[in-house]
């Protein structure tokens, strides 16, 4: 028996769950780099409870939107190209304003 037994049930409340290799709502599989877990920085055993989803249930389950690699590479571009913009002036820089209209409008 430990000398501490408060501390014993504290880290066994608080240990990660075991990644099983599919989404705990809908079974899809996936790889563990794609699966999303919920992290409440207060709460660990929250943290340690919390399901392994895939990117659709999470979203679902939680509320939130998820942004993908390709919203990632349009927010960079938008914003070099706004760069662009900001140093170039006259007709060059209408036609840098119209490209990001079409790269915002476009999925």
């Amino acid at each position: 028996m430990s000398q501490h037994p408060h501390r014993t049930t504290r880290t066994a409340r608080t240990r990660s769950r075991k990644f099983s290799g599919r989404c705990d709502s809908c079974g899809k599989s996936l790889c563990s780099c794609r699966a999303y877990q919920y992290t409440d920085e207060s709460n660990g055993a929250i943290t340690a409870s919390a399901p392994f989803l895939c990117r659709d249930c999470y979203e679902q389950k939680y509320g939130v939107r998820i942004p993908t690699e390709v919203d990632a590479y349009k927010s960079r571009l938008l914003h070099t190209l706004g760069r662009y913009a900001d140093h170039v002036g006259g007709s060059e820089s209408d036609l840098v304003i119209r490209v990001m209209r079409l790269i915002e409008s476009t999925d």
